[in-house]
């Protein structure tokens, strides 16, 4: 039987997915206390493994929870009660009609956002969205001065084969973080912050 770390290795071998913490905070207080918030790194369009199930992206938009707070998406670990036509939100448990051209759902007929084995999704947005796309660019400069040149040629790649409406972002860390601003220009310019260390102690018993 696999262990809890090989089973997040295999989880982040198909899905891309990586979170700072593998568990959620039980309550307010306890997400309050946390040094790194929860987060997740996510690498979209990701090839899975040839032995894993493929499953393209989804030609229509995905399932959203209706609690206004919440929008977390519909998923293998919501509980669905097929005879109601409705599932239960597993962040908020707010309980969610299906849309009606969910209509012939049933137990022996799921959509593939609902199969265990699909632990991710990626869908194709159907709806015009009025944001253009914005990609976030994060540099770990630490590196020789041989791997830099080669990043930084393969940042410029990366930039020219972005659409030409993306907002681009970069941000840069070494000793210091550099939220770069990036203009028509050409005129460099950034926002400097001090990278603070904090020294950490656990008694384990």
């Amino acid at each position: 039987m696999a262990s809890w770390e090989e089973y997040l290795a295999a989880q982040q071998a198909v899905d891309g997915v990586q979170f700072t913490w593998n568990l959620w905070p039980h309550s307010r207080v306890d997400a309050q206390r946390l040094v790194v918030p929860v987060a997740c790194f996510f690498t979209p369009l990701k090839e899975r493994p040839a032995d894993q199930p493929q499953q393209p992206p989804l030609e229509y938009d995905p399932v959203l929870c209706q609690k206004a707070s919440c929008k977390a998406i519909l998923n293998p670990l919501c509980f669905v009660d097929f005879r109601a036509k409705s599932w239960v939100c597993p962040f908020c448990n707010q309980r969610n009609p299906f849309p009606a051209h969910y209509a012939a759902i049933a137990e022996d007929n799921r959509p593939p956002e609902l199969y265990p084995q699909f632990t991710t999704i990626e869908y194709t947005l159907k709806k015009a969205t009025t944001m253009p796309p914005i990609f976030m660019f994060v540099v770990d400069t630490c590196m020789t001065s041989e791997e830099l040149k080669a990043l930084k040629e393969s940042l410029q790649t990366a930039l020219s084969l972005l659409p030409a409406d993306a907002m681009v972002g970069i941000i840069t860390f070494g000793r210091m973080v550099q939220l770069h601003e990036l203009n028509v220009q050409g005129i460099s310019r950034s926002f400097v912050f001090k990278v603070i260390l904090f020294n950490f102690s656990f008694n384990v018993s």
